[in-house]
């Protein structure tokens, strides 16, 4: 019996004879494969008239030869490289939106943080960034300040939270203070400059916020640690130096010199000479004062005086007319004549006549 899959012996014979027909082609044909011998017959002139000539076929295979495939072994090698780039690639992208969102939820956990805090460190860095990303020395002086008012809320806010248990941890206070002074210091400085120096009123506005910070850090202190309470005393005269600083400097601010020249922790030193009125610059307007008007002269030809010639007419009543009801409360007080002032512009000349001979010869007397 033959086996499933296994090809007969007698199909292995019949396959040979009919190879070794073909090869004996066209010399020699076998009857029993007459047909197909014909068909390969027909297959081979077909492939010789139609196809492409010898030189077509060399052309060919030289094209095919020419772009052959690089070696399996570069292949392998490129992929890998594309491969691994690619995993980097994203491994990447995905370190860098892990960071970037971690860095949002710390930025947004860390606005309520207080001094002693886990990300009290994060808070302080974004508000350095904030610093660098303002323009201008006022924008910046002010940014300053409120940072320090920041600190003053936050040891509120400690201060409350352990109201119960001692005041608190004085660490945080501590750093509280710290950063309290260097803000409130680094601010008076720029502001203190840029009011003496062209606007008074960043000056008004140093001096009131001292005054105002002095209150809440006055009022806190008798609720810190014994320890933060005497740090805090540094605070303060920190700020009463800042409010008279601001004073003395808009106090002369009318002054030619406002300024000694020199700078402290809070500021410029204000001049202590006397307080001069600056120069007047080359081409300012100059005052007017007015001067007094010429001689008038008097009607008749006089000689000229120093007052003026005043005329006051007033219409007397008209022959044959009524007298105006002056004395009738009903109608209204006549309006008097307005004054005329007459003011030439020269005074006039005065003319002398000679005197005649009296009597006139050839009159009677």
């Amino acid at each position: 019996m033959v086996g499933r899959g296994i090809t007969p012996l007698w199909r292995h014979r019949q396959r040979e004879q009919f190879a070794r027909a073909v090869d004996a082609l066209p010399d020699d044909t076998d009857p029993e494969f007459a047909d197909e011998l014909a068909v390969v017959t027909l297959l081979r002139e077909a492939a010789t008239t139609s196809g492409p000539d010898e030189a077509a076929r060399a052309r060919m295979r030289e094209r095919v030869l020419g772009a052959s495939p690089p070696p399996p072994a570069d292949l392998d090698r490129k992929r890998h490289r594309g491969g691994a780039r690619g995993r980097l690639a994203v491994a990447l992208a995905a370190a860098l939106c892990l960071v970037f969102s971690l860095a949002g939820m710390s930025l947004l956990l860390s606005r309520d943080a207080l001094p002693g805090d886990a990300l009290y460190g994060v808070k302080r860095s974004a508000e350095s960034a904030s610093l660098g990303l303002t323009f201008g020395e006022e924008s910046k002086g002010y940014k300053r300040l409120e940072f320090a008012s920041a600190r003053v809320s936050e040891m509120e806010v400690l201060a409350d939270r352990y109201r119960d248990s001692g005041g608190g941890p004085l660490g945080g206070y501590l750093t509280a203070l710290a950063d309290f002074d260097a803000d409130t210091a680094a601010g008076s400085r720029v502001l203190a400059a840029h009011g003496a120096a062209s606007d008074r009123r960043v000056l008004d506005a140093l001096r009131d916020w001292a005054t105002s910070q002095t209150t809440r850090l006055g009022d806190l202190r008798g609720r810190l640690p014994a320890d933060a309470a005497g740090r805090a005393g540094g605070s303060l005269d920190l700020l009463d130096r800042v409010a008279r600083r601001a004073a003395d400097l808009a106090a002369r601010a009318g002054c030619a010199t406002a300024t000694a020249g020199g700078f402290d922790q809070v500021g410029p030193l204000p001049a202590t000479g006397d307080c001069a009125a600056p120069p007047v610059e080359p081409g300012a307007s100059a005052t007017v004062v007015p001067t007094t008007p010429p001689p008038t002269t008097t009607a008749g030809g006089g000689p000229p005086t120093t007052a003026q010639a005043t005329t006051s007419a007033t219409a007397p009543p008209t022959g044959g007319g009524t007298t105006p009801r002056t004395s009738d409360p009903a109608l209204p007080p006549p309006t008097p004549a307005p004054s005329v002032t007459v003011t030439p512009p020269l005074p006039l000349p005065t003319l002398t006549l000679p005197s005649l001979p009296l009597p006139l010869p050839g009159l009677g007397g």
